[in-house]
């Protein structure tokens, strides 16, 4: 009979290759055993496999779309729900009296953003009795969608000492930002599902600040890239007020100039961005805001436009214009607005409070 081997005596004659333990088997990378290279071969064989069939499935999916273009309003109402929860915990690390909210819709989809209530005045406290609706009663609550770089941090560039309720919301989109193009050619349903979500998130807000602050006036305020949608909300939930900044309309035109900017402009930011511009004005055709022109007329607006636009073309200032002929405008300092530039901030929030103020006084007829 042959002799038992003991488990070193059966390390020993294993390969090198297998034995356990080797030190050139560990990923430093993983802090463990490196993959089987048998395994290893097949993840690298079939991701771009994946990647293709996803880009297939994506191309089919925009060609669907582009065949059968939706209702505006109605596919905005299939990417949003009715607020069913409202979740808030103390931020204090971000200032004071600031708040992470957690909105749930009845379909499932959450928003986050951050509240900020507004100071109370000694006179809004003195105005208080039990028969008499407080100073507040119809203050200022603000609705913030910032540039898709900002989120909801937008709340901390209005200054803590205005007398007006604050709540800014995030972008839905919680994937990468900086894509390859066949990692992005394979995200595009859920890209478009993501944006398309964007107004009901807005609506979301508007919601749950009304639950807080029920005799407040709303305000909707998008910058950047977050003005169609802030536009386009309008359909789904009604404020008091609305305001634009750096916006523009004519999806394809802007699509065109955001690509060509990413790209750094030339031959193939042109070629790019208009392809791009074409598809994505299809498939996003819904966040088109003079498609919603309904919901905007005599709502009063503002918009506020840059000194030295150089990222939205002329012709998208001009088309929003035309899509809110009823609002009143505004310059600010500079260029496009960028949240780190003080001064521009500092002028916005000049111009925005001071536009909200008169509406306010202009209203209580004083």
């Amino acid at each position: 009979m042959a002799p038992i081997e003991s488990h070193e005596d059966i390390r020993r004659r294993a390969p090198r290759a297998m034995r356990v333990g080797d030190p050139r088997q560990i990923d430093p990378r993983l802090g463990g055993p490196a993959p089987d290279p048998v395994i290893a071969g097949i993840v690298r064989r079939r991701v771009p496999a994946l990647l293709a069939t996803l880009c297939v499935a994506s191309i089919a999916f925009a060609s669907w779309i582009w065949l059968h273009p939706p209702d505006p309003v109605a596919d905005l109402r299939a990417h949003a729900g009715r607020l069913v929860s409202l979740r808030r915990t103390p931020a204090a690390a971000l200032g004071a009296r600031v708040e992470r909210w957690r909105m749930v819709a009845s379909n499932g989809d959450t928003a986050v953003g951050l509240w900020r209530a507004a100071r109370a005045r000694p006179e809004q406290a003195a105005a208080a009795s039990p028969g008499r609706a407080p100073a507040s009663a119809r203050a200022w609550a603000v609705v913030i969608l910032g540039g898709i770089g900002t989120d909801d941090r937008a709340l901390l560039l209005v200054p803590d000492s205005l007398p007006v309720n604050v709540l800014a919301v995030a972008w839905p989109w919680n994937g990468p930002r900086p894509m390859g193009w066949l990692e992005f050619i394979a995200r595009v349903p859920i890209m478009r599902r993501a944006l398309l979500r964007t107004p009901g998130t807005i609506a979301l807000g508007v919601e749950a600040v009304r639950r807080e602050c029920p005799a407040c006036r709303v305000a909707l305020l998008g910058a950047s890239l977050g003005a169609p949608p802030t536009a386009v909300a309008l359909s789904l939930e009604r404020a008091d007020a609305i305001v634009l900044v750096d916006g523009g309309a004519d999806l394809d035109r802007l699509l065109r100039a955001e690509v060509s900017h990413a790209t750094r402009g030339g031959i193939v930011g042109a070629i790019v961005g208009a392809a791009a511009g074409v598809l994505g004005a299809r498939l996003l055709s819904s966040l088109e805001p003079a498609r919603h022109l309904a919901s905007a007329r005599e709502l009063p607006a503002l918009l506020v436009d840059a000194e030295r636009e150089e990222r939205v073309p002329q012709a998208c200032v001009e088309r929003l214009r035309e899509t809110l002929p009823q609002a009143d405008r505004a310059t600010h300092v500079g260029g496009h607005v960028r949240a780190e530039n003080a001064q521009q901030i500092a002028s916005l929030v000049e111009i925005v409070w001071g536009w909200l103020a008169a509406l306010r006084d202009r209203e209580n007829g004083s």
